[in-house]
């Protein structure tokens, strides 16, 4: 191969093989350090090196692979691709093929994680060292910086704000034309081909993407209304651009959610005039004691209450502390045993979501943490709705997601921070959650160590984990109460709830909401044909429609109160996917437990089998008394979880009833709002975990163990029966022995034997006795015989006894 095709083949673009790259720059840092380069990286480092810049390394921590914490990744990334950096400077065109190789990897890496924070790092870590040089390598290294670029125009798609990714990508384009002209001015360097053509391709790529946003703004502000021309325009650059395979099929989806906004031009739209969005995260608190939930939930409160955590839950200021739910009168419901829906309310500072740069006012987002004695406790967020096109609701709705875009990333574009402080930067509200769950697991902790007896610590089936909080877990219930039906600009009020689904921008309120982006405004793609409703009997002209995190309430012809009451069901229903989540949790917990205590069991029944019925007694009595430990303790756990099961029977038992609400009609009410949300499945899934662990073939295992023991006492018992019968045996012998020398004393006597005759007779009688003794000692040590085959089948029987 000629050293111009080497060179074609070592400047490695994206989404495609960077093999040729990764071995010529592995060749290249070897004999630098062959030469004693002073910047040259040892050995060692290289090995490190070639491990991190590999995709393997990439894949194994994106999957959670390895035990290391994500700063600890940061700083060896850092270290490394600094190191590497350093040493390219002096190699001939090392550095641009290092910066393209790793663009090449950073972009398969990318396609592992919505979460750029360690790809970011890597970026910007090996850019810090890479210094200055010629033009190709400030153009490479540019190329490697624009990733950034790139990813802040994925969070602004995960956010559904259409004015972001305008913002955003225009941004991007803006860079990206720089670099574009610069690769173009470029001569005699062999990667420029290779430079024009990635900067030609993002160019292209994120010029289409900021054309359909703002085709897509345009149209549903009213702003155009011939969709046509526009995405006849699109549609050819993406025919006719020279773009990857995997960006022409990201760039036709965005073009997909675009098409249906131009199709539905001239159809009615939906407006909500007023209403409200509530998102919800449910979540539990596992147990080491049912008995205890409600004593471990008052003593929680009461720290929060004292300011024991510094006025704040995760990072948000405690504004309130209610010693009771914030719930309507229909909860006050209780049965015999006086158990109702009751709990503490902990308010918290307001947020606000804005952008920087806009007339448009902020969003205000109040919070509250629920803290419910039946275990079903919540975050909650609470948007107001007024003079609502779709596309604000979608972007409101969108807030839930655990994959929203991380604002961090791009504050020029949308800033969420607490409302009486804008310097304080968040994230996304489910990482707002995540703080304030992390704030009450400490809590939970430190109650449990300071009031728990010892024996509690080690009680079977107990999570580390006092807070259980099913990942991806949120509801979403959209409130509508005034809505009008679009037609050009021109607005009616609608007279109807029922008429909302036949307009044009129900979407985000009647489709699950997905994770991820798949367009631009994915949401005007949704499928909603088979959305499902349900009727209810305190509301007038209602729409209740309900899907897997999302359920749209909508009433226009009824008071405030009963609105209210119906949003307390669902959100009570929705709160219920953490309480089983915690109570799913104890459950696996107890059956990894008692899977252990049975692989203890198995090794002792193996041991035993391996000694056999004659080995040392102690031995033999050391292994039954640990079987029958271990029995005892699986007997323990598993009436534990019966205890634990029927405390969670009797809290099911008080949902079903009519007891939990004020009356009967409502409790229909309650009914049809928790078999929309999939209540069902939330107690069939339970039970059937319980019947799972508590029907398996652990009685008869415990059975079959029982058995084994006693087997083994009995063997015993044989055996020291045998030794005690041949041990009589040689006593025998030697009293018949011991009773010829005392015939012997008679014959001396009676017939005059004496002198040394005497003696040696005496000894030979002597030495038959002892003889004849360990004769008998070594018959009873002989080896057991062999079983017979009928033996052996019911041994085996025994050994693995259905």
């Amino acid at each position: 191969m000629s050293a111009a095709d080497i060179e074609e083949r070592i400047f490695a673009l994206a989404n495609e093989d960077g093999t040729e790259a990764r071995a010529w720059l592995s060749a290249a840092f070897t004999q630098q350090r062959a030469r004693g380069d002073a910047h040259a990286l040892s050995e060692r480092q290289q090995e490190m090196i070639s491990e991190v810049l590999g995709i393997d390394w990439w894949q194994s921590v994106a999957a959670g692979g390895t035990a290391v914490s994500h700063d600890d990744h940061l700083a060896r990334i850092g270290s490394l691709l600094s190191a590497t950096a350093k040493a390219a400077r002096t190699i001939p065109l090392a550095s641009v093929v290092l910066s393209m190789y790793l663009r090449n990897l950073i972009n398969e890496a990318w396609e592992l994680n919505w979460d750029h924070r360690l790809i970011r790092g890597a970026i910007a870590a090996a850019s810090a060292d890479a210094g200055a040089g010629d033009a190709a390598h400030d153009v490479s290294w540019g190329l490697l910086g624009f990733m950034n670029k790139e990813f802040d125009v994925e969070a602004a798609l995960l956010t559904g704000s259409l004015d972001a990714v305008i913002l955003v990508s225009s941004h991007a384009v803006a860079e990206i034309s720089m670099l574009k002209r610069a690769a173009r001015a470029l001569r005699d360097h062999p990667a420029r081909r290779h430079l024009i053509a990635e900067t030609r391709s993002e160019h292209a790529y994120y010029s289409v993407i900021h054309k359909i946003a703002r085709a897509a703004a345009d149209l549903l502000t009213r702003r155009a209304h011939d969709a046509k021309p526009a995405i006849a325009h699109i549609a050819r650059l993406i025919r006719s651009g020279d773009f990857r395979s995997v960006d022409a099929s990201e760039l036709r989806s965005h073009l997909a959610s675009l098409e249906p906004i131009g199709a539905a031009v001239d159809r009615p739209w939906l407006h909500v005039d007023e209403g409200r969005v509530r998102i919800i995260y449910g979540f539990g608190v596992t147990e080491r004691g049912s008995q205890h939930q409600a004593r471990e939930i008052d003593a929680v409160c009461a720290l929060i209450a004292a300011g024991q955590t510094g006025e704040v839950l995760g990072r948000l200021r405690i504004a309130q502390v209610l010693p009771r739910l914030a719930l309507s009168d229909v909860w006050q419901g209780s049965d015999s045993l006086g158990r109702r829906y009751r709990g503490t309310t902990i308010r918290l500072e307001e947020l606000v979501l804005r952008e920087p740069d806009s007339p448009d006012p902020p969003v205000t987002i109040r919070a509250e943490v629920q803290l419910s004695e039946l275990g079903n406790h919540t975050v909650l967020f609470d948007i107001d709705l007024a003079d609502a096109p779709a596309h604000e609701v979608a972007r409101i709705v969108n807030l839930a997601t655990p994959v929203y875009g991380d604002l961090t990333e791009i504050p020029y574009a949308l800033l969420l921070h607490p409302a009486a402080d804008s310097s304080v930067q968040l994230s996304r509200l489910a990482d707002v959650v995540a703080g304030i769950l992390s704030t009450l697991r400490e809590l939970f902790q430190q109650v449990r160590h300071e009031h728990d007896a010892p024996s509690e610590s080690v009680r079977v089936g107990a999570s580390s984990d006092p807070v259980a909080a099913r990942a991806g877990s949120f509801g979403v219930l959209v409130t509508v109460e005034r809505a009008s039906r679009d037609c050009a600009g021109r607005r009616t009020e609608l007279s109807s709830a029922r008429e909302i689904r036949e307009l044009w921008g129900a979407q985000p309120m009647l489709h699950p909401l997905p994770a991820g982006a798949s367009g631009v405004a994915d949401w005007t793609m949704y499928d909603v044909d088979h959305a499902t409703s349900h009727g209810l009997l305190h509301l007038n002209d209602e729409l209740l429609a309900a899907n897997s995190n999302i359920t749209l309430l909508a009433t226009l012809r009824s008071p405030a109160y009963a609105v209210s009451e119906i949003e307390g069901f669902v959100t009570f229903a929705h709160s219920l996917h953490g309480m089983y989540e915690s109570w799913q949790r104890k459950v696996r917990d107890h059956a990894e437990r008692i899977a252990g205590l049975l692989t203890d069991v198995e090794h002792l029944l193996d041991e035993a089998d391996a000694a056999g019925v004659d080995a040392d007694q102690s031995r033999q009595t050391a292994l039954v008394d640990e079987l029958s430990a271990r029995v005892r303790r699986i007997e323990r756990a598993e009436l534990e979880l019966q205890s634990f099961v029927q405390s969670k029977q009797a809290i099911m038992l008080f949902v079903e009833s009519p007891a939990i609400v004020a009356s009967p009609a409502l409790r229909t009410d309650l009914d049809t709002v928790l078999r929309s949300n999939g209540y069902n499945m939330l107690r069939d899934g339970f039970e059937r975990a319980v019947r799972d662990v508590l029907g398996s073939r652990l009685q008869p295992l415990l059975e079959v163990c029982q058995r084994r023991i006693e087997h083994a006492m009995l063997a015993q018992q044989a055996v020291r029966e045998r030794r005690t019968e041949k041990l009589e045996q040689i006593l025998g012998v030697v009293l018949a022995v011991v009773g010829v020398s005392g015939l012997v004393s008679v014959l001396q006597e009676g017939f005059g034997i004496k002198g040394d005759t005497t003696w040696w007779f005496i000894v030979a009688i002597l030495a038959v006795a002892i003889g004849i003794g360990i004769v008998m000692i070594l018959l009873s040590r002989s080896p057991r015989r062999p079983r017979s085959r009928s033996e052996e089948k019911a041994h085996d029987q025994l050994r693995h006894h259905p």
